[in-house]
């Protein structure tokens, strides 16, 4: 085997590039659609809180699949798990896009979520296999790039759109571009690591009995030194997923001024602070990341309690582009560090369930706080989320 393949000499190789191209067509797909998904359940009949519960379907969804995604990559082929999860993706936009009813539309969102679990695991996975290990935190910090460039643009795209052309047809355009991350699947040269590499089962295994078992141990499922980083940052994610659920629609009821600015800056700022935050993560440690960058989060979510003018917008996407997008980058790149290949699927995936699980809890229980409190006390949840993401991860390392 070539190991030079699997961890090259350079970060700016031709793989990792493929995969930051396929993330930025994936990405831009999903944050087309999931700003405006609420609001697409609303003008479907849906009262807030079940508006909210629909947008976080996608998560939940990914949640229920996330303990066999990491199984699956880990066992099988990455790249025929990565096309057959892009297929899904498309189709599953396809069928948003034809939703007439707000049951219709759920069904769809939990569809692709299971799609997303997938890809995300073998994203990750696939571009730490395909970056030099010393430089794995820059690695992801450029990898989540595809993130920001897609809440830049997605949000402010989608809503344009749905107000002119209706909310079906961002669907349909996302699933345009979810076709085109299909094809970057289908055409990407795996490494060896990714198909080949020591499998754990093979062909006549795969179809035993006592290969099924294999699937579903606790030990194939889930990889316990990322737990940790999981709950904090899954705690983190319970105030992003409320703030990319409503802020679009408190601005469309005139609760908060400039709304669709937040995702701009937001997107601008963290340009240069995830890749910042990967280099310091790789130097000096998580921690040197995450504390400061989680306090000044919820200092801007706390600011947007207060005053919510477009000002105030623009200072709170300040503070959670160099706050909560950095911490969440360096815990990402930490969750996979130093893990071998045969369980580099199981440790992106345990990673994943905490945001998972708080993208989804994020816009019910937000939206239970903005139907019931309004947007004030909505933002104040967000920040406690964040504070109390802080508390867990000062627990967690002086502990360990």
């Amino acid at each position: 085997m070539d190991t030079s393949e699997m961890h090259p000499e350079r970060l700016w190789n031709r793989k990792y590039v493929h995969v930051l191209l396929m993330e930025i067509v994936m990405q831009m797909a999903l944050y087309l659609t999931r700003p405006i998904t609420a609001s697409y359940a609303v003008s479907l009949g849906a009262s807030v809180a079940a508006a909210g519960f629909v947008a976080g379907l996608l998560a939940t969804a990914a949640v229920v699949v996330r303990p066999l995604s990491g199984s699956f990559s880990d066992l099988f082929s990455k790249k025929n798990l990565l096309v057959a999860a892009a297929a899904l993706f498309a189709v599953s936009a396809f069928g948003c896009a034809t939703a007439t009813t707000t049951l219709m539309l759920g069904a769809w969102c939990a569809v692709q979520g299971f799609a997303f679990a997938f890809k995300s695991t073998l994203i990750i996975s696939m571009a730490s296999l395909v970056v030099p290990r010393e430089s794995l935190g820059s690695g992801v910090g450029w990898l989540s790039i595809a993130y920001t460039v897609a809440c830049a643009l997605g949000p402010a795209i989608g809503s344009s759109l749905g107000g002119s052309f209706g909310y079906s047809v961002v669907y349909l355009l996302s699933a345009c571009l979810l076709v085109v991350g299909f094809v970057l699947a289908v055409t990407f040269k795996a490494p060896a690591a990714s198909s080949h590499h020591a499998p754990l089962l093979r062909g006549a295994d795969v179809r035993s009995k006592m290969s099924l078992a294999v699937l579903f141990r606790p030990s194939t499922m889930f990889y316990g030194p990322a737990i940790a980083y999981s709950l904090v940052a899954g705690l983190m994610m319970v105030a992003q997923g409320t703030t990319n659920t409503f802020l679009v629609f408190m601005g469309e009821r005139g609760e908060v001024q400039g709304a669709p600015l937040y995702f701009v800056v937001y997107s601008i700022v963290t340009l240069a602070s995830k890749p910042l935050a990967g280099r310091i993560s790789d130097r000096q440690g998580v921690a040197a990341v995450v504390v400061p960058a989680l306090a000044v989060a919820a200092i801007g979510m706390v600011q947007l309690s207060l005053i919510r003018s477009a000002l105030a917008v623009c200072v709170a996407a300040v503070c959670m582009a160099v706050g909560q997008a950095s911490a969440y980058a360096a815990l990402q790149a930490e969750s996979v560090r130093k893990v071998n290949e045969r369980k580099l699927g199981r440790a992106a995936n345990t990673f994943y369930i905490g945001p998972d699980i708080g993208m989804g809890l994020g816009p019910v229980l937000g939206g239970f706080v903005l139907q019931t409190f309004g947007a004030s006390a909505t933002f104040a949840f967000n920040a406690a989320a964040l504070l109390l993401s802080l508390l867990v991860f000062l627990a967690y390392r002086r502990r360990s």
